[in-house]
């Protein structure tokens, strides 16, 4: 009976792993002869999802799939997920666009720091379970900038627990270096979910530039150098009550300061001949301080047979910054000068959001929404100028002055999903109504509002399992930032006279892509033709005024159209070994009418990423951007080039975790040249930042390693 029993078990086991047979056979059946009372050991078999999944509008990255870093932010996580691409500074773009909204368990980046870049530091590598990348959003996103959503997902599954995670790092003694403390703790009790996190870093680095400019019939040269130090902390707290398996109501707080100081040296020179001589030396103290406070509130339900879901949700975000400078100015012909300036920008942001979706069947899906979102900006600024006479500070009311700008936007969206056969079809229609108003100096600007119908369709045809064909079209629109519009004319720089223009409108564009992918199992490709057709961009123009100084301002200056293709590969022939690579070229054409101006240009981005996973818990993990000229319309800056290398130890009980990071390790320093040239003048300033850097890193786990989260919608702010 006993052998009856193991004879089932090993065809049984056969059947799931038929590669074994031979081995089995030739081994265990040997030794059932011998001793037929034997018994076999419990066989545990791991399943793994694959790597990359396919969707009709884009792909799902599975990190787990992938052994962690230690130390590892979500940009290090993003390096790796095929079509996206981050540079040195943290800059995250989409084939070759930049214009791309980043989620973060549905919420958006902005309740963790003012920056994509700050943002993707805030959340750990090693919570994230996979990266949901959508090239083609739907109506259901704003169409403030979406090219693309990139979700996070942190959330993870097990019944009642505590979770969490402690980690420290340490960066090398360097001119560029950063060190910070953090950790993360879940419990899951019953119908309530707790989460709270914090993370504080302090940094500092010094950085350098060096500035030539052609004009007037002068040549002027100025010499900066640069320290800075500052803090950085985030933390939040969150609580999730399920009211039954279909309804969840939620509640957040997140809170961000970042307090930083910058000593600066500018020596300006007028070139005579050759001869280098000394016009001043400016000393600058800039100190800022920047804190933010955000609240979210929300609702989820389902419908008893899961065919209608729906949410409202709301979120009140409040931020204060500063952007202050104590100037002295010295020169052996003019004697001494000093000004202070004090700037407090203050956003408070308000939205509520309604979304509704029904499936009538499982390959049918309808959409629809509204949201409403308030946002009020007051920006004021203060001049003062020495007065060396009296020996006190005079108030300079002609530079003087406040800005206070609002909007409203009041949005509503439908959208349609059909899988028919082989054939996926996705279409909608958002509409937005822009209501601006905004005052200088107390004085009315006169700023017209607008209203867009912002239409998306996108076709997928399968030609078979694992192969598909996209055509898709889509417009956008990119609103003006308030320091876009501000007019007060920010003087720190002594050869640049830098103000906003309350009058820009927003930026159009129409992109077209048609994209073919293929997604094997080992191989994923994916190929993508793209034209944007913006005819209202805005762009940053400067202006000689004379003496060779320059005026900086933003204006809408026509015609910017993109001709691209983006190819990405991503292999992985092994379970240990992961292989990618995204290149994007695009032809780019600028011009403005208006001023005479045009420029066009190819432009190229590479990026390579690698992971090997050695035995006994250790790993290599690499990571390689190169960027040729970026294309301006009185110019280029040109590109980065930025790799990195970690190694990695996790120990067998996974919860110890040591990482070591190494950033462009063959050269200390990252030089980037700024252009600009028009036929009245041409400028170049070459900017050095040090980027050689060394960094350790524990983390450790606690507690379970994971904790159940329920599914939910968050709200959405460009």
């Amino acid at each position: 009976m006993c052998q009856k029993k193991y004879l089932l078990t090993i065809l049984v086991y056969f059947c799931i792993n038929p590669a074994l047979a031979q081995h089995v056979d030739n081994v265990k059946t040997d030794s059932l002869k011998k001793n037929p009372a034997i018994k076999l050991k419990t066989v545990t078999i791991h399943g793994q999802k694959p790597l990359i999944e396919h969707r009709i509008d884009g792909i799902v990255f599975n990190v787990e799939s992938l052994p962690s870093i230690a130390g590892a932010d979500a940009a290090d996580v993003l390096r790796k997920v095929p079509m996206l691409s981050v540079d040195g500074s943290g800059e995250l773009s989409v084939r070759g666009n930049s214009n791309v909204k980043v989620l973060i368990d549905g919420k958006p980046s902005e309740i963790y720091a003012s920056s994509v870049a700050d943002a993707l530091k805030a959340i750990k590598g090693e919570h994230i379970v996979k990266v949901e990348v959508i090239t083609n959003p739907s109506s259901r996103y704003d169409a403030e900038g979406a090219n693309a959503v990139v979700n996070i997902i942190t959330r993870k599954i097990i019944e009642n627990a505590t979770s969490g995670n402690v980690s420290i790092v340490a960066g090398s003694p360097s001119e560029s270096s950063s060190e910070g403390i953090g950790g993360d703790v879940h419990r899951k009790q019953g119908a309530f979910l707790f989460n709270s996190d914090a993370f504080y870093q302090k940094y500092w680095n010094r950085n350098g530039s060096v500035l030539q400019r052609n004009a007037d019939n002068l040549v002027l040269v100025q010499k900066n150098e640069t320290k800075q130090s500052g803090e950085y902390f985030y933390g939040g707290l969150s609580v999730l009550y399920s009211l039954d398996s279909l309804n969840t109501f939620n509640l957040g707080y997140r809170v961000r300061r970042s307090p930083n100081r910058t000593t600066g040296v500018s020596d300006n020179y007028e070139v005579d001949n050759e001869i280098q001589q000394l016009l001043f030396e400016r000393n600058t103290i800039t100190p800022n301080q920047n804190k933010g406070n955000a609240y979210t509130v929300g609702f989820n339900g389902k419908s008893k047979n899961q065919q209608i879901a729906y949410s409202v949700l709301g979120m009140y975000s409040h931020f204060r910054g500063t952007n202050d400078y104590m100037l002295n100015q010295t020169a052996e012909d003019n004697g001494e000068y000093r000004e202070n300036f004090f700037s407090t920008t203050i956003y408070d942001d308000y939205i509520i959001q309604g979304d509704y979706t029904q499936s009538f069947t499982e390959n049918w899906k309808w959409e629809a929404g509204a949201k409403v979102s308030a946002k009020n900006s007051k920006n004021k600024s203060l001049f003062e100028v020495y007065d060396f006479a009296n020996g006190n500070y005079q108030y300079d009311a002609v530079r003087s002055g406040n800005f206070k700008y609002k909007n409203r936007i009041y949005a509503g969206y439908v959208n349609m999903s059909i899988k028919l056969n082989k054939w996926g079809f996705s279409g909608g229609l958002r509409y937005e109504k822009t209501d601006l108003d905004a005052a200088f100096r107390n004085q009315g600007v006169n700023i017209p509002s607008f209203d867009n119908l912002v239409p998306q369709v996108l076709l997928n045809m399968a030609l078979d399992s694992i192969t598909n064909i996209k055509l898709s079209y889509a417009m956008k629109l990119v609103r003006p930032y308030i320091s876009y519009l501000d007019p007060t004319i920010n003087t720190s720089d002594s050869l640049t006279l830098q103000y906003g223009n309350p009058q820009l409108k927003p930026e159009l564009t129409n992109r077209y892509e048609i994209s073919y992918s293929v997604n094997d199992a080992k191989l994923f490709r994916d190929f993508v033709l793209f034209f944007n057709d913006n005819r209202n961009s805005i762009e940053n123009i400067r202006f000689p005024k004379g003496n060779g100084i320059f005026e900086s301002t933003w204006k809408n200056v026509g015609k910017n159209q993109r001709l691209g293709f983006s190819a990405t590969l991503n292999w992985k022939p092994v379970s240990t070994l992961t292989i990618g690579a995204t290149l994007t070229a695009q032809f780019v054409w600028l011009e403005s009418r208006a001023l005479g101006i045009s420029n066009h240009s190819l432009m190229r981005r590479l990026t390579l990423n690698g992971s090997y996973k050695f035995p006994k818990g250790y790993s290599v993990d690499f990571y390689g951007f190169f960027d040729s000229n970026n294309l301006r319309l009185q110019g280029y800056r040109s590109g980065w080039k930025f790799y990195n290398l970690s190694i990695n130890k996790k120990f067998k009980n996974e919860r110890l975790n040591l990482g070591l990071r190494m950033e462009t390790f063959f050269q200390p320093y990252i030089y980037i040249d700024e252009v600009i040239a028009t036929s009245d003048f041409e400028q170049r300033q070459s900017y050095r930042y040090r980027s050689q850097n060394i960094r350790f890193t524990v983390s450790y786990k606690i507690g379970k390693k994971e904790v159940k989260s329920p599914q939910i919608n968050a709200v959405e702010n460009e």
